[in-house]
């Protein structure tokens, strides 16, 4: 509003806030500001590193600009192929760890006899450091250990399970599985516990079995967060499955369970190839970054349909 002099009045909503609120809306921006700096220090900065690094020859002490020879070397790498299709190989985890989640949710939301125990044992294994997952496996797994003796009171041989390409893949599966899944199934029991308990009842009204049911309600009703697991999880197949190989097989035997992540451990901190090293890290994130806007696209979130 305007007065007769023709200046605003201060109920008028084209007038300016006075400075006090001017003062009291920048408060929160400037709260950001320690955060921001935080992030900025810890994280932009040094993926701004290790991009400048990868267009160079870097020893650790000084670097020399030598464009996209790193990049060249490492697509003339006779070893890339094989360590990336381990790479492949290795997602084979996702599909059973969401498997093994889902089971073990709904046999917890549904109050088995014993849930409450077992509910308490499948969760041990995610709090475990990988590093003791990893000396547990191969210890379990060596010549003559609890996995042979166990196979031998059913009258069959050892096996070198560790020195085999296949085996040792599957024994870094298994760990892999065995200890990511529990995480998955608080995950998944959190979002059940959202579905409207009337859907399950008119489904045990009209006969519906527990396949159907976990088929037609309880699938359809948790996919959001069952993408979410997915995403996780194949991000975590290839940025850090270090401490599993390091510890099981250690990249062997040859480069048969040698992952993206460990070979760029390799090259840099082994054989001080920082610069070789910095361009396979911006290879695997863009790797990871292309499957994960991959699978937003291809795994439509239905929960958030479904509630709209």
């Amino acid at each position: 509003m305007i007065d007769e002099a023709g200046s605003p009045q201060s109920g008028d909503p084209a007038s300016p806030p006075p400075p006090a609120r001017r003062k009291r809306n920048l408060f929160p921006y400037l709260a950001l500001v320690p955060a921001a700096a935080f992030v900025l220090l810890l994280m932009v900065l040094p993926i701004g590193q290790t991009i400048y690094h990868s267009f160079t020859y870097w020893d650790g002490l000084s670097s020399k600009y030598i464009g996209l020879k790193n990049f060249q070397l490492i697509f003339h790498n006779p070893v890339l192929p094989q360590i990336l299709m381990n790479s492949v190989i290795f997602l084979i985890s996702v599909p059973l760890i969401l498997a093994a989640s889902l089971v073990t949710a709904v046999l917890v939301y549904e109050k088995v006899l014993g849930w409450r125990v077992f509910r308490f044992l499948f969760f041990i294994p995610n709090v475990l450091s990988p590093v003791i997952v990893g000396v547990l496996f191969s210890t379990v797994f060596l010549p003559a250990g609890a996995v042979d003796k166990l196979l031998g009171g059913f009258g069959l041989g050892n096996f070198a399970w560790l020195s085999n390409p296949w085996t040792a893949r599957a024994v870094v599966i298994l760990a892999l599985v065995w200890t990511s899944f529990g995480f998955g199934m608080v995950v998944i029991l959190s979002a059940m516990t959202t579905v409207d308990t009337a859907l399950y009842d008119a489904a045990n009204i009209d006969g519906a079995s527990w396949w159907r049911r976990l088929r037609s309600i309880t699938i359809p009703m948790i996919s959001g967060s069952l993408q979410f697991l997915s995403v996780i999880n194949v991000i975590y197949t290839f940025t850090s499955l270090f401490s599993f190989v390091f510890v099981i097989t250690a990249g062997g035997p040859g480069f048969a369970t040698t992952t993206v992540d460990y070979y760029t451990y390799i090259t840099t901190f082994e054989n001080g190839q920082f610069g070789y090293g910095a361009a396979l890290a911006l290879i695997l994130f863009i790797i990871v970054l292309t499957l994960t806007i991959v699978q937003v696209k291809m795994f439509p979130n239905r929960e958030v349909q479904q509630g709209s």
